[in-house]
């Protein structure tokens, strides 16, 4: 990408932190978008997909941080357990709710980013998943090859139910009222890991190995 197209890219992702501020995912249009950028709408279809694919890229620019702390997940594979690395993977992505619950909420809730969302997904390899659930799946592949994972599982369905379950749990107040609640998430990743680890024989019957 040139420098020309990279400000051109930024200036539409700034346009539409200022937008969807303003009114919301569901009324900001591409138009207004556009326009906000100092740029014609068409432009909005050079740097992304979709419309839905550039509310996306705005909130994980925004946090770019936390983004780029779930890409190293893939790495400690084999290192800790699988429960203690997805529980810290979750913890960190808590950190999105604030953004990514609106963006989720629109997509069930708007026709056409719900029609855009699922013509992306489909025109992707490898289960249509990109940033922290890509890298969620990749976490999970590695740890399958290694055989602290189940080999019949698919790491990117795990992946899509570890999010769901993290926004899912995102809607319950935390004891504290300070985010997510560890213990509630580890909980429920513990339940997971369970029906994902490989199982062993003990008398007679199959239990989880420890992962």
């Amino acid at each position: 990408m040139t420098d020309r197209g990279a400000a051109t890219r930024a200036a539409l992702i700034e346009a539409t932190r200022q937008v969807v501020q303003a009114v919301g995912y569901t009324h900001a249009t591409t138009r207004v978008i556009a326009q906000a950028a100092g740029v014609a709408e068409g432009t909005i279809y050079r740097h992304f997909a979709d419309k839905s694919a550039l509310f996306f890229a705005a909130v994980l620019d925004r946090n770019a941080t936390i983004t780029e702390r779930v890409s190293r997940l893939p790495a400690r594979a084999g290192h800790d357990t699988v429960e203690v690395n997805l529980t810290d993977c979750l913890v960190e992505l808590s950190g999105l709710r604030a953004d990514m619950l609106p963006l989720e909420l629109a997509l069930l809730t708007d026709p056409d980013l719900a029609r855009q969302q699922r013509q992306a997904v489909a025109a992707r390899p490898e289960g249509g998943l990109v940033g922290p659930p890509m890298y969620v799946a990749a976490y999970l592949a590695a740890e399958q090859s290694l055989g602290r994972v189940r080999g019949d599982v698919d790491p990117a369905q795990v992946a899509v139910v570890l999010l769901a379950t993290l926004f899912g749990l995102a809607l319950v107040p935390s004891s504290d009222g300070n985010g997510v609640d560890r213990d509630l998430l580890a909980s429920a990743v513990r339940l997971l890991t369970n029906g994902i680890a490989p199982t062993r024989q003990q008398g007679g019957r199959k239990t989880p190995a420890s992962s």
